[in-house]
């Protein structure tokens, strides 16, 4: 790539086409398209017309349609040590000179991150496994709504483990629009295996928090460092140390389901991931030479889909590093994986083509875990 001078004697050449600031924004605009992705967050600084270019709606969908040619998605900033990948839904892939894009690049959350569900974030002012300061964040309308405390006694000597589920409750007679409901999940941790349980959770509906008891046949333990929930359909999912607690906190309805099979519990809840792709529970392990992706085909019995030997087609220190993991799963196509290492940065791996892509400028870059699907709520122009 040619070298741009930002020199004074550069700036000095207002005639010259060789100063970037003569270039006319179409031409701009592609070179910025085509800059790594760390040099673009960098870049805001540098002037008024690039902060305005890499602020509009539709550079973050161009960014990565243009650099990253295996999926469609665009980024979300979460914070400055955070990143995030987001799925438009499947009837705006297609219509996006259309559509403004529902959340800009320099969304800003203030908060610890502990989940996500129908466009919503739950957010925590404090670790959230300390069950307090809880915060529901809408990153469209900016508005926040705060959970007030629950009753607890010994909190403070207490970890917790946090769900959040968000449903969309559509126009009935009488009513001008959808809105949206949510509840908060908390249970207090433990990793001795309990058949009986209490939970809390809070409800938008009623405003309150609910103590009810969970029980479950098979019994249940917490993994000591997984204690957030994934939320799916009407169920959140606990990951824990021998099996995955179900509940639906709507109609208080619990399960488990335990892992696949074959694969090793503790390096499926400590690298692995479980999500969804195709409207599909999936659940992924990875080792230092395989990667294989599970698929949940009834309430209680996975399937392998994909199993792939990664060193054929990664670097041996992407595969030999023990910390690598499963970063998510593509919603909309479920031959796509996202892998992750701190020192390796993001790949996208296409199970079925076996085509394995790095995504330039993730190295060194914490990833959040979370898989944002846009909420399909038909918010209005404004928004």
């Amino acid at each position: 790539m040619a070298h741009i001078s930002f020199s004074s004697s550069a700036k000095n050449s207002s005639c010259s086409m060789t100063n970037i600031d003569n270039l006319p924004d179409d031409v701009l605009r592609d070179i910025l398209i085509l800059m790594p992705f760390r040099s673009i967050a960098k870049s805001k600084c540098v002037c008024k017309r690039w902060l305005r270019m890499i602020s509009s709606p539709s550079f973050p969908t161009e960014f990565v349609s243009r650099q990253h040619s295996l999926f469609s998605t665009y980024l979300t900033f979460i914070s400055s040590h955070q990143l995030m990948l987001g799925f438009f839904p499947k009837d705006l892939i297609l219509k996006l000179n259309i559509h403004q894009a529902p959340l800009s690049p320099d969304t800003i959350i203030k908060g610890s991150l502990c989940g996500y569900s129908n466009g919503l974030f739950l957010c925590c002012s404090n670790r959230y496994t300390t069950g307090r300061g809880y915060f529901v964040y809408d990153p469209l309308t900016k508005q926040c709504t705060h959970i007030p405390s629950f009753s607890d006694e010994d909190r403070g000597q207490r970890l917790y483990a946090v769900g959040f589920l968000s449903h969309t409750h559509y126009p009935e007679e009488g009513e001008e629009e959808p809105r949206r409901c949510f509840w908060v999940v908390i249970v207090r941790t433990f990793i001795r295996r309990l058949y009986e349980f209490e939970v809390e959770d809070f409800s938008s509906k009623t405003g309150k928090w609910r103590k009810t008891y969970s029980r479950c046949e098979d019994g249940f333990a917490f993994a000591p460092h997984w204690m957030l929930s994934f939320a799916f359909g009407e169920f959140l999912y606990f990951m824990g140390s021998t099996n995955i607690f179900v509940f639906d906190p709507n109609f208080l309805f619990s399960s488990t389901i335990d892992y696949p099979e074959d694969a090793d519990a503790m390096n499926i809840m400590s690298f692995g991931y479980l999500g969804c792709s195709e409207d599909i529970v999936r659940i992924a392990d990875i080792t230092n030479n395989d990667l294989r992706v599970w698929e949940l085909v009834d309430p209680f019995t996975w399937h392998l889909v994909h199993e792939t030997n990664l060193t054929q087609y990664l670097p041996t220190r992407f595969c030999s590093n023990y910390y690598k993991r499963v970063a998510g799963f593509h919603p909309y196509d479920g031959d796509i994986v996202y892998l992750y290492s701190y020192v390796d940065g993001i790949f996208v791996a296409n199970l079925r083509t076996n085509k394995f892509v790095p995504i330039p400028g993730y190295d060194k870059s914490d990833i959040s875990p979370f898989q944002v699907e846009l909420s399909p709520i038909p918010y209005a122009e404004n928004h």
